[in-house]
């Protein structure tokens, strides 16, 4: 069994991490460190954690692994404040939906020979609620966790992380980083991007109370994710900034067709289109 494990930023995902390590018991003690101190009582009160701090300098131990779980941008401080422990913990990980980016902040941090222990991953979870009084112990139960480990990650660390979300309820799979980022980019940063960006657009029309008001079922569906956190999700965007450009170029490609086909009044290329997108949708749905 791991003895402690520290958890970087107890919000929803660094939370529910924390409340299902305790559930499974796969460590004996499971620290927190938030830099406001209100999160850490909190945290302390739904006993989602054993101990919390708001640094890590503050913290009495070095745990034996590092989870950070911080917005992608603030990654790099974290790394850090961790120079400290770097030669010490069996694993570091981290749960941010970019990981080059993360990759590169780690490169910057310390020199490669260093690069043991560091196994970057992103579970593939989450909820429209934020903070850690949204913390569940289930949240990660048969969800995919991709880990990115680079050729200087010691397999041990790689296999300790694995088992660590396997613990979780979570399906582990691995995926070069650049892979991961351009795969990501386009299945869940452009519908982010999308979302909050038509949520933004209705907003700012006249009648806009009587648009949400009449909205329907469908407008609630693809729009749910637009209640996500705004710093994080922005955060995300700038840290796979080409990669999304990429995939909105190609969606701005295919809005283009379906514009031409509208002015066009070309019911068949329009029909044409709904067809190859429903048949894609229902083979996707099929599969899983």
């Amino acid at each position: 069994m791991v003895k402690t494990v520290c958890v970087v930023g107890i919000g929803l995902i660094g939370g529910s991490i924390a409340c299902g390590l305790r559930k499974h018991h796969w460590c004996e003690s499971v620290i927190g460190i938030d830099a406001h101190q209100s999160v850490i009582h909190e945290a302390m009160q739904l006993n989602v954690i054993d101990a919390g701090y708001t640094s890590v300098d503050d913290c009495p131990v070095i745990p034996d692994v590092v989870v950070i779980a911080v917005p992608v941008l603030k990654v790099a401080d974290v790394f850090q404040q961790l120079k400290p422990w770097i030669d010490k913990c069996l694993a570091i990980t981290d749960v941010s939906s970019t990981k080059q980016s993360v990759i590169d902040d780690f490169n910057r941090v310390f020199p490669e020979s260093q690069i043991n222990c560091f196994v970057p991953g992103h579970p593939i979870a989450g909820r429209e609620q934020s903070g850690v009084k949204a913390a569940v112990d289930n949240l990660f139960d048969a969800r995919k966790v991709i880990l990115t480990p680079t050729e200087q990650t010691n397999m041990d660390s790689v296999k300790l992380v694995t088992d660590m979300w396997e613990q979780l309820g979570a399906n582990v799979e691995q995926l070069d980083s650049r892979d991961h980022d351009q795969i990501l980019a386009a299945t869940s940063h452009l519908p982010h991007a999308l979302a909050f960006s038509l949520v933004h657009c209705l907003s700012t029309q006249s009648h806009t109370d009587e648009i949400f008001r009449y909205a329907a079922g469908g407008f609630a569906d693809f729009t749910r994710i637009a209640s996500s956190d705004p710093v994080i999700w922005r955060d995300i965007c700038l840290a796979n900034r080409e990669e999304l450009l990429g995939a909105l170029s190609h969606f701005d490609t295919s809005l283009q067709q379906l514009k031409s086909s509208l002015e066009a009044g070309d019911g068949s290329a329009l029909e044409a289109i709904f067809v190859e997108a429903k048949n894609a949708r229902d083979k996707y749905t099929d599969s899983q």
